[in-house]
């Protein structure tokens, strides 16, 4: 998964400067941005079933080979055309690629005492490293040699996972429910689980903070005239603070539930989107995306292991697919919303609108946290 999400990290880094380069402006970024999520909002949920009907290491794979033809595109026809179709199949794959493996890492039996955040606290710190890797390799490239050079680079990337993939061994999953009666399946029969919509809500919201820093990182600071590099490297300090909070995610999963860890860390990302606005120019522009990587990057691992506890027995690829739907439904929506709202309003209101979504989902954190405990789906139904 490092290695996949190195080349797309880096490649969505490449492809906005290019179009930049270009002269294409701010509204291309986002077009670019959000058609990495095209694909995956179409076919999310589908993706997940795919991991629960044929197994995660067989969808993994073919979401390493659609990466591989999304960065290789603009490396042999640079231009935008291919960078637009480039992001659709990279897109998808990336998002086949996390899907199953964060299927297929909830399947993992686990001894007595020991929490399921930390497992996907630690998988997501390779997440966060390549996200610090790629726009770094990118950015470096894209100075020194070129776009070409740089989309190879990360085309090599994806090639290695691709050869490590092959020695990766099959984890056994739990029996698929999708032969259960229809009318129990799909997104309705998921979001009828008072817990899975609560839960849904706050991932969409820590996503919507996510992406919009995702696309607001590069146009900030193409305006403050950085170059590639410092770019890149403003990118990387705030995956800087999503690999810190992961490190931690372990030890902390030992003295926290994971709504208290949500609640938490929302709260940080709603005070950090109210202070950009009142932000100079200079450090604040590494420090406070390191304090959002912080905020964020708590989101997921605690998100994952909810649902897994949460989910229908065999379902849990599906619920997963359906939080990445939310997930990329936010980053189609918010690189073409946000791109078109600052040209007409500026960047600052966006910012207070995000620290609003995030303080709400902060308040239905903290009030998961401090009700008395509930039975989720699985328990039941009598699962474990």
């Amino acid at each position: 998964m490092l290695l996949g999400h190195v080349a797309v990290s880096g490649g969505r880094m490449a492809s906005s400067l290019f179009a930049l380069q270009q002269g294409a402006g701010e509204p291309a970024v986002g077009v670019i941005v959000g058609l990495y999520s095209v694909l995956p909002v179409l076919f999310g949920l589908h993706f997940g079933r795919w991991c629960d009907l044929y197994g995660s290491r067989r969808v993994a794979r073919g979401g390493l080979l659609l990466i591989l033809l999304g960065i290789l595109l603009p490396a042999a026809w640079p231009a935008l055309t291919a960078i637009y179709l480039g992001a659709l199949s990279a897109g998808a794959g990336m998002t086949l690629l996390a899907v199953s493996i964060q299927n297929a890492a909830g399947a993992i039996p686990l001894p007595a005492g020991h929490a399921r955040v930390g497992v996907f606290g630690w998988l997501t710190l390779g997440h966060s490293a390549s996200s610090v890797l790629g726009p770094m390799i990118a950015g470096v490239m894209v100075d020194g040699i070129g776009f070409r050079a740089a989309f190879g680079m990360l085309s090599a990337a994806t090639l290695a996972a691709l050869v490590i993939s092959r020695r990766v061994p099959r984890v056994p999953q739990a029996p698929s429910a999708l032969a259960a009666p229809r009318a129990h399946l799909g997104w309705r029969g998921l979001l009828a689980e008072p817990g899975l919509r609560r839960i849904y809500w706050v991932t969409t919201a820590n996503a919507i903070a996510w992406d919009a820093f995702s696309f607001l990182g590069p146009v900030l600071g193409h305006r403050a005239q950085m170059s590639a590099t410092g770019i890149g490297t403003m990118i990387a300090s705030f995956a800087v603070g999503t690999f810190a909070i992961r490190l931690l995610v372990s030890s902390l999963g030992h003295r926290f539930t994971e709504w208290r860890m949500l609640g938490m860390a929302l709260a940080l990302v709603s005070a950090v989107w109210l202070a950009f606005p009142f932000a100079p120019a200079g450090p604040a522009l590494f420090v406070l995306p390191f304090l959002l990587g912080c905020g964020v990057g708590c989101g997921q691992p605690n998100v994952l292991s909810l649902l897994h506890r949460y989910a229908p027995p065999g379902r849990s690829g599906e619920a997963i697919g359906l939080r990445s739907f939310f997930g990329n439904a936010s980053g189609l929506a918010v690189p073409l919303v946000f791109g078109a709202t600052t040209l007409v309003a500026g960047v600052w209101p966006i910012c207070w609108l995000i620290a609003a979504g995030a303080g709400s989902a902060a308040a239905i954190a903290r009030g998961m946290d401090s009700n008395a405990p509930a039975k989720t789906g699985r328990e039941r139904r009598g699962g474990g």
